[in-house]
């Protein structure tokens, strides 16, 4: 229990094992709850001050909310519950019934409704004395967005001078402080309980993300919205809704008339139809629903009870007024008919969306516009499209885009990136979710990337071989013909590093998914991994990496040549360099880049041919992946290329270049066929070796070492 007076430190500090509580909480008796909310009491009439759902987290004096389940029913947890302080138990009849088979039991107070659940919201309200009432709650539910929409609306309330609370994905924040969230909205007494709490600390404005399942269920039930927000609907949580139908209908829960959680104002993005659909719930009954859209223009028509109202209270985006790394500033028109610009501190036409819509609901809550706008400027979002900087000379960002549609746009926003190049993306899909999201993934990344690494995200209870061949199901159906390059590797930690390793000056590296989670669950087993960290190890790991030089003496002949090309083979195979040992998951490569070789016993220019002819074969028998001969105006460098070719029929693959000048003009010109750090080469000395070596060190800047074996 948190003593009164503890003032508002670090929640994690105050009570790290067990949820936090607020310091006064007047007793509710059950028989005005059972009184209140239609409920059965059985046995005697006792007082209660906190709900649960969680027997081992029960206090003195809490209500035990002993729900039936697929697996086992609460009620067989009464015992424990009781064991941790509670003074009653609120479940149904085959609840009530097991408990009374209880002699341990005798004399347990039990309120009896025949849907528990469904009432648990209006009861933890009741007994933390109804706090969402005494808060201006916002609430913001959508598919996409949320996250994002919460932090922008809660950075302008902020500047606008409101001691704001925050409940979402990432974490609860009680005016400024942190406690870790493992689901989008809690359960409903938790949320109750820490509504509560944010009242005692003198929070008067909370935002919150509200999920389809919150609503379903019931988990914010008995909450007073001041203000609801909606983002945008695309295909999830199909494995629970069913159908699309199913899942409009949930999340329309907070707007529709008649409904227990309906918002008092809403504010709807319409940018789509989903959009301009549920701007007609909210308008129901109601006044018109405040519409905000940055693609259609200054009005919305939206439908109500009487008839077609035009978008009075619409705010739009006008225009673009000018853009930068990780930023872009908007002209946007608000519902008084001014006329403003807007800076959103994130890259992404649909963080434009998230942040009109954000003014939009800190403006609804009571906020001046102008406030909330420069309130916007230091957002920065945990896991979306949050860049990981170790100093390397590409962009790798990290995003918590795990559905089609934020794939297809965070891919978009990507290639929009000034000055990008390739762009690699690494997802998988969760288990134990919507299945049929997972080939419509993979087919999103294969035509916005250049490269896709399917890998497993949090394949909970499922085979993850079975998810992975799901995504790639997706990804090989797009036209080949503009289809990315498709690798499956099953290890996360793996497929990071093989897009790390992929990646050339100038390139995108996009690790999807998980974004701001710090554990990857498997079989039930929640293990340390944060996309973050990884992709930053793994970046640290590569600048440390060094190109491998074997220099062939071109004058020692060709008997050498051979010797060195099984040097390079055994120093490739030792340290799992080049295709014959990587497996598909490595973009590290072996390399030969060689002229002619001296004739040391007077053979003449046919037997040479021959010689440099069986030289070129046997670097594509031992799998040396880039052959590339210099001197195309010599009969002998021509047939070492031509013995590549034939060999192993591989056309580009096998280079041939003019002399040593033309060899580092093409590495300069074409990354995709330029050695990188942690490849090895065979190099012929001399001229060639020379200017090579000279381009790597001080023009490509890599980390070069010429080994000697």
């Amino acid at each position: 229990m948190v003593e009164s007076g503890s003032g508002h430190d670090d929640v994690n500090r105050e009570n790290p094992d067990g949820p936090i509580r607020p310091t006064n909480v007047r007793p509710v008796p059950l028989s005005g709850l059972a009184s209140k909310l239609d409920l059965r009491l059985d046995g005697p009439d006792v007082d209660v001050s906190g709900a649960t759902l969680r027997a081992q987290e029960a206090g003195p004096g809490y209500l035990f909310a002993a729900l039936p389940g697929d697996r086992t029913h609460g009620a067989n947890y009464a015992s424990q519950a009781l064991a941790a302080g509670a003074g009653a138990v609120l479940t149904d009849e085959a609840g009530l019934t097991t408990i009374r088979g209880d002699r341990a039991l005798d004399g347990l107070s039990v309120l009896v409704s025949d849907n528990p659940r469904a009432v648990l919201g209006q009861v933890s309200s009741q007994i933390y004395g109804d706090p969402s009432s005494r808060l201006t709650l916002i609430g913001i539910t959508g598919t996409s967005g949320k996250t994002t929409t919460a932090y922008l609306t809660e950075a302008a309330l902020r500047a606008a001078g409101r001691t704001v609370g925050l409940v979402g994905t990432v974490e609860i924040r009680v005016d400024g402080t942190v406690v870790p969230s493992s689901l989008t909205t809690p359960e409903a007494p938790d949320l109750q309980r820490l509504f509560a709490v944010m009242a005692e600390r003198g929070v008067d404005t909370v935002v919150m993300e509200v999920s389809s399942h919150a609503l379903s269920l019931g988990r914010v039930d008995g909450t007073d919205f001041a203000v609801g927000g909606f983002t945008n609907l695309s295909q999830d949580h199909l494995d629970y809704h069913h159908t699309m139908d199913e899942y409009f209908d949930a999340k329309a829960r907070l707007f529709a008339s008649g409904s227990p959680v309906r918002a008092h104002r809403s504010v709807i993005c319409v940018d789509d139809d989903w959009g301009m659909r549920m701007a007609e719930v909210a308008s129901a009954d109601a006044e018109p629903a405040t519409t905000v859209s940055t693609s259609r223009g200054s009005t919305s028509r939206v439908s109500t009870s009487r008839g077609s109202t035009s978008g009075a209270t619409t705010w739009s985006v006008l225009g673009p007024v000018s853009a930068d790394a990780g930023s872009q500033t908007v002209r946007i028109a608000t519902p008084d008919g001014r006329e403003l610009e807007m800076t959103v501190p994130l890259p992404g036409a649909y963080n434009v969306a998230n942040a009109l819509l954000a003014v939009a609901l800190a403006t609804a809550a009571g906020a001046d516009t102008g406030v909330a706008i420069a309130g916007l400027a230091q957002v920065a979002v945990p896991g979306r499209l949050e860049k990981v900087d170790r100093g390397q000379d590409f962009l790798a960002v990290v995003d918590y885009a795990h559905k089609p549609a934020a794939v297809e746009a965070v891919l978009a926003t990507l290639r929009g990136h000034e000055g990008a190049g390739r762009l690699a993306v690494v997802l998988g899909a969760g288990g134990d979710r919507d299945t049929e999201k997972r080939p419509l993934m993979g087919a999103a990344a294969a035509r916005g990337a250049d490269l896709v690494i399917v890998t497993d995200d949090n394949p909970r209870s499922e085979q993850p071989a079975a998810i992975r061949a799901a995504v790639v199901a997706g990804a090989r159906e797009v036209d080949p013909a503009t289809a990315a390059e498709i690798r499956e590797i099953g290890d996360r930690r793996t497929a990071i590093a093989a897009a790390v390793d992929w990646a050339q000056p100038g390139d995108i590296v996009l690790v999807a998914g998980k974004g701001h989670e710090t554990g990857q669950e498997i079989n039930g087993v929640k293990h340390p991994f944060d996309d973050r960290l990884v992709v930053g190890e793994l970046i640290e790991a590569r600048e440390q990496r060094t190109l491998r030089v074997l220099v062939a003496d071109p004058k020692a002949g060709i008997d050498e040549a051979r010797r060195l090309v099984r040097e390079l083979v055994g120093l490739a195979a030792d340290t799992g360099v080049g295709s014959a040992h990587r497996g598909g998951e490595s973009a590290h490569r072996t390399w030969a880049i060689l002229g002619e070789f001296a004739d040391l016993d007077g053979r003449d220019e046919n037997v040479r041919c021959i010689d440099h002819d069986a030289l070129g074969r046997q670097l594509v028998r031992l799998a040396v992946d880039k052959v590339m001969a210099v001197g195309d105006t010599t009969r002998v460098v021509r047939a070492l290329h031509q013995g590549a070719v034939m060999e192993g029929s591989w056309g580009d693959e096998a280079i041939l270049v003019a002399d040593s000048d033309a060899a580092v003009s093409h590495l300069r010109t074409d990354p995709l066929d330029a050695p990188a750090s942690g490849d090895i080469v065979l190099l012929s000395g001399g001229e060639l070796g020379d200017k090579l070596l000279d381009y790597w060190r001080s023009e490509a800047s890599l980390n070069v070492e010429v080994v000697t074996r």
